[in-house]
C-alpha cells in the first residue's frame, strides 16, 4: 500500500478536523482553533471562518473525488477564500532547493499543500466517504484508486446492507400493492 506524502496526509488531516459521526469539530472554538495551530507548527490568531471556509469546501471537492454529489457553491466559496491567500514562491540558494512555495499562515499551508497534491497526482487517492453517517476523508492507497468507503467494515457494510434491505423490501411492497388493488 502507497501511504500519502507529508502535505497529502497533511490536507487529509486539515479536512478531518471535523468529525461528522462523533459530532466533533477540533476548529469550532477560538481554543480549538489555536490549538490546531499550534500542534501544526502555524501561527495563532488566524480568522477561523475562513478556515472553516476553505475545509468545508475541501471536503466537498474530496467527495467529487469519490464520484460524490458535492455542494459546488461551498468549493466555490472557498476558492474566493484562496484568492486572498498570500503564498509566495522562492528559489533558495542551496544546492537542493528548499520548499519552493513559502506558506505563513493556515491558509497558505493548505492552499501550498493541496497544491503540491495536486501537482503530485496525488489528489485523486484523497477521496471523502459517501456515507453520510460518516463523511471520513481518507487515502486511497489501493493499487486501481477504486476504494469507496473509509472502511468495508463499518460504512462499505452499512451500504450493503441498505441496498440489500432495499432490494428485499421492493418486491414485497409491489406484492402488497398488488393485493391492495385486486
Amino acid at each position: 500500500m502507497v501511504e500519502p506524502s507529508a502535505a497529502t496526509a497533511f490536507i487529509r488531516d486539515f479536512a478531518n478536523t471535523v468529525d461528522v459521526e462523533d459530532r466533533t469539530d477540533k476548529l469550532a472554538t477560538r481554543a480549538g482553533l489555536d490549538t490546531w495551530l499550534r500542534d501544526n507548527g502555524l501561527p495563532t490568531g488566524e480568522a477561523s471562518e475562513p478556515i472553516l471556509t476553505l475545509r468545508a469546501g475541501l471536503r466537498e471537492r474530496l467527495l467529487l473525488n469519490n464520484n460524490g454529489d458535492a455542494d459546488t457553491d461551498l468549493i466555490a466559496a472557498a476558492e474566493h477564500v484562496l484568492r486572498g491567500v498570500p503564498l509566495y514562491a522562492r528559489l533558495g540558494t542551496d544546492p537542493v532547493p528548499d520548499d519552493p512555495l513559502l506558506a505563513e499562515t493556515a491558509l497558505a499551508r493548505v492552499a501550498r499543500d493541496w497544491a503540491v497534491t495536486v501537482a503530485s497526482g496525488e489528489w485523486i487517492r484523497l477521496k471523502q466517504c459517501p456515507d453520510h453517517a460518516c463523511l471520513w476523508v481518507f487515502w486511497d492507497g489501493s493499487r486501481s484508486r477504486t476504494r469507496r468507503w473509509c472502511t468495508m467494515r463499518v460504512c462499505g457494510n452499512r451500504a450493503k446492507t441498505r441496498a440489500y434491505t432495499a432490494r428485499h423490501r421492493e418486491p414485497a411492497q409491489a406484492d402488497l400493492s398488488l393485493a391492495k388493488a385486486a
